[in-house]
């Protein structure tokens, strides 16, 4: 049976990567009254072929969790998920990330305004050429035993909070903080060479 999984993984400690953009977005671009909120994940997404789901979990969670080319036990929490192909409903889990109640209100974020909301946007940011997925899926696939990996995706995850009166403007303020088109705009993706693409869902959060 085939399983879509993904793999995200956030440092326990203090995210100096994600402080800095934070400072930028908004004490130097003036997105200030925007982002509420903001944090960093490595990410993988990646196909699996293997007999049962749960075998399938435990195979991958095994590798990851000894292979610091995914997490460190120390410095990380991770959450592992995989997803029937044939369904699409989460199926198994596993690590100590609740990543559905991850939406930290960055300390001073501005006060909502009348008609918005907050809305959580995951943007996956990777780079253009296939040596980085195709090491880690060498990598993982070449470590398990039962199971077959394919179609890795490895990058960064920007789960950026930002305030909007809908989702779609909430998507555009974000595409606006991270993609780089000029001094002035985007601190987090070069489209030279990196590519973007939301992923999951926007969600409404309080």
């Amino acid at each position: 049976m085939k399983y879509r999984a993904e793999l995200w993984v956030r440092l326990k400690v203090i995210d100096l990567v994600a402080q800095t953009a934070w400072m930028t977005l908004t004490e130097k671009l003036d997105f200030s009254s925007d982002l509420h909120g903001i944090v960093r994940y490595s990410y993988w997404g990646f196909d699996i072929d293997g007999d049962g789901g749960e075998k399938a979990l435990e195979a991958v969670d095994r590798i990851i969790r000894i292979d610091s080319s995914f997490t460190n036990q120390n410095k990380h929490h991770y959450f592992l998920k995989l997803i029937s192909d044939r369904t699409g409903e989460k199926a198994f889990t596993a690590g100590d990330l609740v990543l559905d109640k991850d939406f930290p209100i960055h300390e001073g974020a501005a006060v909502l305004k009348p008609g918005q909301s907050r809305y959580a946007c995951d943007l996956l940011i990777r780079e253009l050429g296939k040596d980085r997925d195709e090491g880690y899926l060498s990598r993982l696939d070449s470590r398990l035993e039962g199971v077959m990996v394919s179609a890795m995706k490895a990058g960064e995850v920007w789960r950026m909070i930002v305030s909007a009166s809908d989702q779609e403007k909430a998507v555009k303020k974000v595409e606006d903080m991270a993609i780089t088109r000029s001094r002035r705009e985007g601190v987090l993706l070069n489209p030279h060479y990196q590519s973007s693409e939301f992923i999951g869902n926007t969600l409404e959060v309080a």
